[in-house]
């Protein structure tokens, strides 16, 4: 790490930095939020939690984490963009972000442009869970009972546009199957509607239905990950049953509004990985399949423009 004195400051002009560290000194000072797209009790909703305790404690700042649901996240992220660029309303986001960039002609907010990579935290690998007694046990047993009932099945997810929407819709279309795409208010509201019956498989990233996957009330059938998830260490993979190479899974992390000071986006990118990789933090996401990545601003601003370009998905369900 470079370090500079007054004296070099002086020297070399480059008194200006002294604004942005002041800030970085300064922040925070009051409680933070922390937005999150979707409803309580979904994937992401259940990292930002864990992330915001102890964050909070590392920053003595009370975190808010605060749920505004709609439009694949767009409304969190439209929100986050128009608040005070000063470190202290941030954006929980996820892959819909960069899936939204392509799928909503009429954007909410411009993502890269109105907002700023700070880290990202999590991946996790999606799951395809049906009821109990649904008559699959892998990957091929599945596309054999799709296969079997063209558009009779229906299948949830926590919104159109969404991962859990786009990823079956791809594997549904590459083998010429059929079913119909019931978008819901958040994973919660459609692991329901698969107990109740209304659906008949959803895709959700492992976190999500796992309790409900270990208490028996929905069965997991295989994850899009290469390697199996150590949450799920029984459940196949699709590359084991024959679909080679697959690997998709779900990324979150946290961005800022856009023109939020460098020093506060790298205190903020730092003190968020300091967090995630705590003991206390990784070990239960561990044991809830997340998967903890963190890194510089510059890494996820990279990540993200990387992933906004390989969406360039069209769907046909």
């Amino acid at each position: 790490m470079l370090t500079f004195t007054r004296r070099t400051l002086l020297g070399t002009g480059l008194t200006s930095l002294a604004s942005p560290l002041l800030a970085q000194a300064g922040w925070p000072t009051r409680q933070l939020s922390l937005v999150v797209g979707f409803p309580p009790g979904g994937p992401n909703d259940l990292v930002a939690r864990q992330l915001a305790v102890r964050l909070g404690e590392q920053l003595k700042q009370t975190i808010v984490v605060e749920n505004k649901p709609g439009a694949n996240g767009n409304i969190a992220a439209a929100h986050v963009a128009r608040a005070p660029a000063d470190g202290h309303t941030l954006l929980y986001n996820s892959s819909a972000l960069a899936l939204s960039t392509v799928l909503y002609p009429r954007k909410v907010v411009e993502p890269l442009a109105e907002l700023t990579p700070v880290t990202a935290t999590a991946t996790l690998p999606l799951v395809c869970v049906v009821a109990p007694d649904f008559p699959a046990k892998t990957y091929q047993d599945w596309i054999a009972q799709v296969h079997a009932n063209p558009g009779k099945f229906n299948y949830g997810s926590p919104g159109a546009g969404n991962l859990a929407h786009v990823v079956p819709a791809m594997i549904l279309k590459a083998n010429g199957l059929s079913a119909v795409h019931a978008p819901h208010k958040g994973s919660s509201e459609a692991l329901q509607s698969l107990m109740s019956g209304a659906i008949q498989f959803q895709f959700d990233s492992v976190n999500s239905p796992l309790g409900l996957i270990r208490s028996g009330k929905v069965k997991a059938l295989f994850v899009t990950s290469l390697q199996r998830s150590p949450a799920l260490p029984n459940v196949p993979t699709m590359a084991e049953s024959g679909a080679a190479n697959f690997d998709m899974g779900a990324w979150q992390g946290v961005m800022a509004p856009a023109g939020t000071p460098a020093a506060v986006v790298q205190r903020l990118a730092d003190e968020i990985g300091k967090a995630m990789n705590h003991p206390d933090t990784k070990r239960p996401l561990g044991e809830q399949g997340t998967i903890v990545i963190t890194g510089t601003p510059q890494r996820y601003a990279t990540f993200i423009a990387k992933a906004v370009d390989a969406a360039g998905i069209k769907l046909d369900s």
